[in-house]
């Protein structure tokens, strides 16, 4: 008798927290249903995009750059306003997705806006040049980095994208190659030392003192004598390497990044040599040790455009994104994407 009741009250029980835990369930269902809407749109799809990985592709992409700036027609099309905005929103719903992917949610507002801006610019190019589009993040994969704090970082990503909304960097009437790192040598790099062809006069240098002291500013890398020469003629298979004294730096640039690196008695770029040993930045030095080999790398990328870092104590200072921008990218304007 005792344990039919026991297990009538515990029926009951679960019955009752059923109930009770049914609207919770129901609520859950209906936030999921509305996020994803606002996020994929109505249909509840999410589009599919190429991405490009911008680093390994730098010279690829300044080059894609120039060539458009020279080859583009002016192209009037006409819309209803209807599909001008629902076209515009679809694009800001990439802008958040392309920014999440660049920068840390945790940084400063307005260096997250700057990170808008430059995002959008290089889409808005890439989306009139038909080439690959910047790297962008999933929604999936927003939840599960950001996890119980996806609502809040995705508000802030939200308002910086509408805090910014429509806005590019312009020069000369046409968009800029937007380009960015995480930390710099210590200043940025002037794009004409590079590439002397380049009509990128808003990429020079800017100085970035904030950048020696940050987190990742300095890597320092030990090899083995012949692990190092390994991994050099797996690079550069035609090389007859037999020791580390055959690779010698031959120029840097004003900021002291490698230019020209010497590899057996050919030439190379310093940002291909970075890549095929992949260093964190083309500002290195190697040494020769004990029969070891040391390489010191300063700063994170190839040092062109807007230091993430440096952006991010300038807005720690009380600098707005606009100033933000204007300090990186000389002679640069902010315009609207719609005007072009």
């Amino acid at each position: 008798m005792g344990r039919r009741r026991k297990k009538r009250t515990n029926s009951w029980f679960t019955g009752i927290c059923l109930i009770l835990l049914l609207p919770v369930f129901i609520t859950t269902l209906m936030q999921r249903m509305r996020l994803e809407n606002l996020i994929y749109g109505k249909d509840g799809v999410q589009e599919v995009f190429t991405t490009a990985d911008s680093e390994k592709n730098m010279e690829g992409e300044i080059r894609q750059h120039l060539e458009n700036r020279k080859s583009l027609l002016a192209e009037q099309t006409e819309t209803t306003d209807d599909g001008r905005k629902e076209e515009d929103d679809a694009v800001e719903i990439k802008i958040l997705q392309i920014v999440a992917q660049e920068i840390g949610v945790d940084k400063p507002p307005e260096t997250i806006k700057a990170q808008c801006v430059i995002a959008r610019t290089n889409l808005y190019d890439a989306m009139q040049a038909g080439t690959k589009e910047p790297e962008k993040m999933t929604p999936e994969r927003q939840q599960e980095l950001w996890g119980e704090n996806y609502d809040k970082n995705y508000q802030k990503l939200k308002s910086c994208v509408e805090a910014t909304a429509g806005e590019v960097l312009l020069y000369d009437g046409t968009y800029i190659y937007a380009a960015y790192h995480a930390i710099s040598s210590g200043r940025t790099r002037n794009m004409s030392e590079l590439y002397e062809d380049a009509d990128m006069p808003y990429l020079v240098m800017s100085e970035c003192h904030a950048d020696t002291t940050a987190e990742g500013y300095l890597s320092v890398f030990y090899y083995e004598k012949e692990e190092f020469l390994e991994k050099c003629r797996a690079a550069y298979p035609d090389a007859e390497l037999t020791e580390p004294g055959q690779i010698e730096i031959k120029s840097r640039d004003a900021a002291e990044y490698v230019t020209k690196i010497n590899v057996a008695g050919e030439t190379y770029d310093g940002e291909q040599f970075r890549h095929a040993l992949e260093l964190p930045s083309a500002c290195f030095s190697i040494t020769e040790m004990d029969g070891h080999v040391r390489i010191v790398a300063k700063g994170m990328g190839h040092g062109f455009g807007l230091s993430q870092n440096t952006a991010e104590e300038l807005a720690k200072e009380g600098y707005a994104y606009r100033e933000i921008l204007e300090y990186f990218y000389k002679g640069a304007v902010i315009g609207q994407a719609g005007d072009l």
